[in-house]
Formats: structure tokens, C-alpha cells, sequence
């Protein structure tokens, strides 16, 4: 009653999580990319991550810098993107709607 103090609600510090450039490549880099593009939004959301998603074609990918990782909807994959090194994930299960498939590679991928 008088003299106690309310114990106040201890903060849960989230994790912030450095920004993650990302790619969407298909083979034109316009109809597939624009497709999964709200599902891929929506599961890097899921995680936690702060992200910025450039949508192109596998030949922009040599003209982008920074890229944490590729999500393409097209494989088998050209050399020159393979060799680049940068982590590929390919998300054409969100089609038959294998949300969590997709999700876990990427998670792992990003870390």
C-alpha cells in the first residue's frame, strides 16, 4: 500500500539487425520478381530483418554492390551469378504456396 513502489515491466531489448540488401532476379527481372516480391517482403518481416529489396535481371547483378544474398525464381542458375559467391536461395515453392521451405533457407542464409 503505502510506500511500495510498482515493480516496473522489464524491457525485452530486440535485437536490431543490420539492413540486408537483397535481390529478386528472375530471368527478365519483371514478371516472377514482382509475383513473389509480397512474399518475400513478408517473410523477411516475419524474421525481424531490415532489408531493401532491388528486383532485376541476373545481368544487374554485377552492376549492384553489397548484396547479401540472391532469391531467384530461375534455375538452373547462370555461372557468372553462381561464382559471384554471394548466398542464392530459390523461391519458386512460394508458387505452390511452401512458404516455410523458403523462409528456413533464407533465415539460415541471412543468419
Amino acid at each position: 500500500m503505502f510506500g511500495k513502489k510498482k515493480a516496473k515491466p522489464k524491457q525485452v531489448k530486440r535485437e536490431i539487425k543490420p539492413k540486408k540488401r537483397i535481390m529478386l532476379v528472375c530471368g527478365s527481372g519483371m514478371v516472377s520478381s514482382t509475383l513473389v516480391y509480397p512474399m518475400v517482403e513478408e517473410i523477411l518481416k516475419e524474421g525481424g530483418y531490415r532489408f531493401e529489396i532491388i528486383k532485376g535481371s541476373f545481368n544487374d547483378v554485377k552492376n549492384n554492390s553489397n548484396i547479401a544474398l540472391i532469391l531467384t525464381t530461375v534455375s538452373p542458375l547462370p555461372k557468372e551469378v553462381v561464382e559471384t559467391g554471394i548466398p542464392i536461395t530459390v523461391v519458386t515453392a512460394l508458387f505452390r504456396g511452401d512458404k516455410d521451405a523458403v523462409k528456413g533457407d533464407i533465415f539460415s542464409k541471412l543468419g
